[in-house]
C-alpha cells in the first residue's frame, strides 16, 4: 500500500516493483521497465512479491542489494525452468544483463514454446487458486419503513 511519492530528488515509483536503478537514482532505460515486469511476473507465477518489508524504504534496498529468490521456491506450482530463468534475468540488479529491450524478451519467450500450452481452462484453473478472497458483502442497509417508530 505504501508508496514513494514524486517530488524533486525524490524516488518515485511502487517499491514492489522498483527497479534498482530507481532507488539509486541511475540513468533510466527500457530495461527498467523490464525489471518491473519481471517482478509483476513474479508475483504471478507465486502470489508474492519478489521481496517483502515493513516500508518502502527497506523494499527499495532490497531491489538495490538482495538476490531474489527464484520463483520455484515460493510456490508450490510446476514452473518452467525456462520460464523463471527468463523472469531471474528481468530481475538482475544490472541492467546489462536483462533482456535488452521488449522486443528481445517477446523472442525469449516465444523460444519456450509455453504460449500454446496456456489455455482458458489453466487460466481459470490459476485464478481460482490465485484470486483473492473475495471481500464480505457490506450489510445490507437498515430498511427504513420497518425501522420506523410508529
Amino acid at each position: 500500500g505504501e508508496s514513494l511519492q514524486t517530488a524533486a530528488n525524490i524516488v518515485s515509483g511502487t517499491p514492489a516493483y522498483l527497479p534498482p536503478e530507481v532507488a539509486q537514482g541511475a540513468a533510466l532505460d527500457a530495461r527498467a521497465d523490464l525489471y518491473s515486469l519481471g517482478c509483476v511476473a513474479y508475483w504471478l507465477l507465486t502470489g508474492q512479491t519478489v521481496f517483502t518489508g515493513d516500508s518502502a524504504m527497506q523494499l527499495a534496498l532490497q531491489h538495490v542489494q538482495a538476490q531474489p529468490a527464484r520463483p520455484s521456491t515460493r510456490t508450490e506450482l510446476a514452473i518452467p525452468e525456462a520460464l523463471e530463468s527468463i523472469i531471474m534475468q528481468c530481475l538482475e540488479k544490472d541492467p546489462a544483463r536483462r533482456p535488452a529491450s521488449a522486443a528481445h524478451l517477446d523472442a525469449l519467450l516465444e523460444r519456450t514454446g509455453l504460449a500454446s500450452t496456456w489455455t482458458p481452462e489453466r487460466a481459470e484453473r490459476w485464478w481460482r487458486r490465485h484470486r483473492p478472497e473475495k471481500p464480505a458483502e457490506p450489510a445490507a442497509p437498515p430498511d427504513a419503513a420497518a425501522s420506523a417508530i410508529p
